[in-house]
């Protein structure tokens, strides 16, 4: 039985800078050169992004370069599924690098469990450059968001469940996860690495934390069970515990260490944490209360606004 055929799907936004190391990384994998492509997809970049992927394009024949109208990560992914053949599709971000061997363990993981609808990755970081104004990520065990920066489904089960919904921009990979779930496994595969490096943190707005909320809030809807299982019953009660209260208190402690080696750095950021998680709180309750009155006028017969529809 021969190799499965991968596509690698990357949406990339004036990240030109960062393109360079993954698509090296992605070139240099052990996986046989003729089983599988990289399509990146620009989403609309305003810096040189697109010549420069024209020029990997010119180098290697693996690098396939596609380009919309600025729509968000779901789109360009959707995008770049839709334009592929292969039988299994692998996403990554364009801030990331892969490791060696991340395609060919992906690959045997499918060929041992044939039953699994896709696979998602371990995620590291690279600790030297994490401080307290650095945004990572890092999954070494199973958990329960099933990243789009390391995962891979089979072609059929992503079509089944449609793809990611490019209405929400935060929670899509969930719930493209969530979906393909009802129908087969999504194990985990530890040896399937990504690199995820630090970059500079962005403290959330109100207006921030709005488009968060709509991204979680289409989860709890669309995919009740899934949100019920991993966040909880109550989604007021569930972003309150999860994202204002356990969230920041694991940031205070994995970071407690600054306040021996840069104690002015550590309080800087704990103020700025509090202050976005306080807009959390504010903007909350009148979130929740403003998708229960949508929610009375639709079941009263009157007509959802465009926003609600999935």
């Amino acid at each position: 039985m021969s190799d499965p055929f991968i596509d690698v799907v990357v949406p990339t936004y004036n990240r030109r800078a960062m393109l360079d190391r993954l698509i090296a990384s992605l070139l240099d994998q052990s996986y046989a050169a003729d089983r599988y492509r990289v399509i990146i997809v620009d989403d609309g970049s305003f810096d040189n992004t697109w010549q420069a992927l024209g020029e990997w394009a010119l180098r290697d024949r693996r690098i396939e370069r596609l380009q919309i109208s600025h729509a968000g990560a779901s789109a360009a992914r959707n995008r770049g599924w839709g334009h592929g053949t292969g039988e299994i599709v692998a996403f990554t971000d364009d801030d990331c690098v892969a490791d060696r061997h991340w395609l060919a363990e992906l690959a045997g993981a499918f060929g041992k469990e044939p039953d699994a609808l896709g696979f998602y990755g371990k995620t590291l970081t690279e600790p030297d450059r994490v401080t307290p104004f650095t945004h990572q990520i890092a999954a070494s065990r199973p958990n329960s968001n099933y990243r789009a920066c390391n995962i891979a489904y089979r072609r059929q089960a992503l079509a089944a469940a449609g793809g990611f919904d490019e209405k929400s921009a935060y929670g899509e990979d969930a719930q493209l996860a969530a979906a393909v779930l009802q129908h087969g496994p999504i194990p985990f595969c530890p040896t399937a690495v990504i690199i995820h490096p630090p970059r500079p943190r962005i403290f959330l707005s109100r207006e921030m934390w709005e488009g968060q909320l709509d991204g979680l809030f289409r989860l709890y809807s669309r995919q009740p069970k899934f949100f019920r299982r991993y966040w909880g019953r109550s989604f007021p009660a569930a972003i309150a515990w999860r994202l204002g209260i356990g969230s920041t208190a694991k940031q205070v402690l994995l970071l407690s260490p600054w306040i021996m080696r840069k104690p002015g750095l550590y309080f800087q950021f704990l103020r700025l944490l509090i202050r976005e998680r306080l807009a959390l709180f504010t903007l909350l309750p009148h979130f929740w209360s403003e998708r229960q009155r949508r929610s009375s006028t639709a079941n009263a017969g009157g007509k959802p606004s465009s926003k609600d529809a999935a």
